[in-house]
């Protein structure tokens, strides 16, 4: 009986011995265990870190490919030129090669660099200018300015913004042939200065400020012009998804007094404008006066309305109507308070075939209802005028 009490006792120290014995071996391989998990996890770690990194290393790349390609993109390159015919009388030649323009513009982050190179027995810079918009994106070097809100200020060369058919004075934009005479005669061809401008298009309202070299500064008066315009389209959406090329309804004023040397005023321009796009229907009017405070005074007026078939049809043409009328009124005897008054009245109707938004031909027939005198005796001088005009874009 001792002998089985004895045997079961050793038995079970042996079993106790081998239980205290294994009790730090099982401790060291859960500190293995540990050790080896927390290894893996700082591994991880460093890996992901790593990923980061180089995630933050392609975005630094792709910004960097992103601005390249920006800068690249930026340059814009475009242009015009144009051939006509007519039946101007005593013209040697019946054809004519209009003006080959090259327009050139540059956007990058809030500045905007534009040039227009003319190019008509020999090359001119007829616009060029630095933009920069404390809001807003780029604007047209020609034409409408205004798509989208923006506050621009610009130094360089541009055409001055006076009544609306400056608007028009690329054949590209120009939905006629020939200006209107508030334009041909009253601002002979057109204003175009260098200066520095202010632009502001916000909601319904559009703004131009500007200082110019001086709208007579060819006859060496030798000041500056100073003028504006004010637009205003109340039936204008800011929440449009697409701007419109033409407002629904545009109201605009339009002023510039130009001194000279001594500071006097030597001329006073004054215009308004209208012009309203509903449907098919096209109007545009304007209405201006220039006392050149030399005893001439110039005042005259257009309205031109137009059909777009385009609007109801694919059809890509509009026919156009003007009529328009233009005075002169010169002092030719102070003492007697005399005044020379002459007038041109005049009637235009045509048709612009718009060919897949690359090139225009026109068609146009002119007839001079009434012209003075001094009008009629020029050479080229015809009652009636036809026109065919190609414009080819770029």
């Amino acid at each position: 009986m001792n002998r089985i009490m004895h045997k079961h006792a050793g038995t079970l120290i042996c079993a106790l011995a081998f239980f205290v014995l294994s009790i730090p071996f099982y401790r060291g391989d859960e500190r293995c265990g540990q050790l080896y998990a927390q290894v893996q996890e700082n591994s991880m770690r460093r890996e992901i870190d790593e990923l980061k990194s180089r995630m933050d290393e392609l975005e630094e790349e792709n910004e960097e490919l992103k601005k390249r390609v920006d800068l690249l993109s930026a340059l814009k390159i475009g242009g015009y030129f144009d051939v006509s015919i007519s039946n101007y009388k005593n013209k040697p030649n019946i054809f004519q090669i209009g003006n080959f323009e090259l327009d050139l513009e540059h956007n990058y982050d809030h500045f905007q660099v534009a040039a227009a190179l003319v190019f008509h027995d020999g090359a001119e810079l007829a616009v060029g200018f630095i933009d920069y918009h404390l809001f807003g994106s780029r604007i047209s070097p020609r034409g409408r300015l205004f798509q989208d809100e923006g506050l621009h200020l610009q130094v360089g060369r541009f055409d001055v913004p006076f009544g609306n058919d400056w608007y028009e004075y690329s054949p590209v934009t120009r939905t006629t042939v020939t200006p209107p005479l508030t334009t041909e005669i009253i601002m002979e061809g057109g204003y175009n200065d260098e200066g520095i401008r202010l632009l502001l298009n916000y909601m319904s309202v559009n703004l131009t400020m500007y200082m110019l070299d001086g709208i007579e500064q060819q006859y060496s008066f030798g000041g500056n012009s100073y003028g504006g315009h004010i637009g205003f389209t109340p039936f204008s959406n800011p929440y449009e998804l697409r701007s419109r090329s033409v407002p629904v309804f545009e109201l605009g004023f339009s002023g510039i007094i130009d001194l000279d040397r001594e500071a006097k005023t030597a001329e006073k321009l004054f215009a308004a404008d209208i012009k309203t796009r509903t449907g098919p229907l096209i109007l545009s009017s304007e209405y201006y006066h220039r006392d050149k405070n030399a005893g001439i005074v110039l005042y005259g007026y257009h309205v031109t309305a137009g059909l777009d078939f385009g609007y109801f049809s694919n059809l890509p043409v509009k026919l156009y109507g003007r009529f328009e009328q233009c005075v002169s009124e010169e002092i030719v005897a102070i003492s007697l308070g005399g005044i020379d008054k002459n007038s041109i009245t005049r009637l235009t109707a045509g048709i612009n075939l718009n060919i897949s938004d690359i090139s225009y031909l026109k068609f146009e027939y002119l007839n001079h209802i009434d012209a003075y005198e001094e009008y009629r005796s020029d050479q080229y001088f015809s009652r009636t005028l036809y026109y065919l005009q190609l414009v080819i874009t770029f």
